[in-house]
């Protein structure tokens, strides 16, 4: 059975290191990982800032997305 690829993007993050511990102990306060704690941040400022991603706005910014 052929397995689907995720969608998802690998991404680097440079922290500082009091950042990081914070991070870190927030994850294990809920019992998840590091990187559920920093894609649950992206979402809440994303869906903060959602008033920004206007079709207008996306068809505007069209030129930067990857053509594949």
């Amino acid at each position: 059975m052929k397995q689907k690829m995720l969608k998802d993007r690998v991404l680097t993050l440079r922290l500082p290191e009091s950042v990081y511990q914070k991070v870190d102990y927030l994850a294990e306060q809920k019992w998840v990982s590091i990187s559920a704690v920093v894609r649950n941040a992206l979402r809440k400022e994303l869906e903060e800032n959602e008033d920004l991603f206007t079709d207008e706005y996306m068809k505007s910014q069209q030129h930067h997305f990857r053509a594949y």
